[in-house]
């Protein structure tokens, strides 16, 4: 008896479910540290470097421009990153981590891993390393040069 193709739609689904839960926890887990995954990302971003506008930063994250003003304005609120006016763009500013940002970072990386480690526990080792192949091939179709 062959196996029925699964249905896209149910697929679609359940990574919205997967996304929502894995977001809740991972926000949740990091409330000690101050920091979501949206300001995580940013602040990633920034500290990898090679990005320094909001520009560029809304580009690589998907974030649109209004989302992104309200991010980083929290942040620099909280003295995790500092606007700064660009040496060669007097209308565009550049972002830069502060050493606070840096300390709450990591310290937000190693929450959002202890709770995707407890989120992973229903599988294996070898269920994991597929999982990470598939959602890896699943997301570079959102940039064909990464594939």
């Amino acid at each position: 008896m062959d196996a029925q193709p699964a249905d896209p739609a149910a697929i679609g689904m359940l990574l919205y479910r997967a996304h929502r839960l894995a977001r809740a926890h991972a926000n949740d887990a990091a409330r000690p540290a101050g920091i979501e995954l949206q300001h995580a990302g940013v602040l990633a971003t920034v500290r990898a470097g090679g990005v320094r506008s909001q520009r560029e930063v809304g580009a690589v994250l998907g974030v649109d421009k209004s989302t992104l003003v309200r991010i980083v304005d929290d942040l620099e609120r909280r003295n995790l990153l500092r606007r700064r006016r660009s040496p060669s763009d007097r209308r565009a500013y550049e972002l830069v981590i502060t050493e606070e940002g840096e300390r709450r970072l990591d310290e937000a990386d190693a929450l959002f891993g202890e709770a995707m480690t407890g989120l992973l526990k229903v599988f294996d080792d070898a269920d994991r390393r597929r999982l990470h192949e598939l959602l890896s091939r699943f997301v570079a179709q959102e940039d064909p040069s990464d594939g």
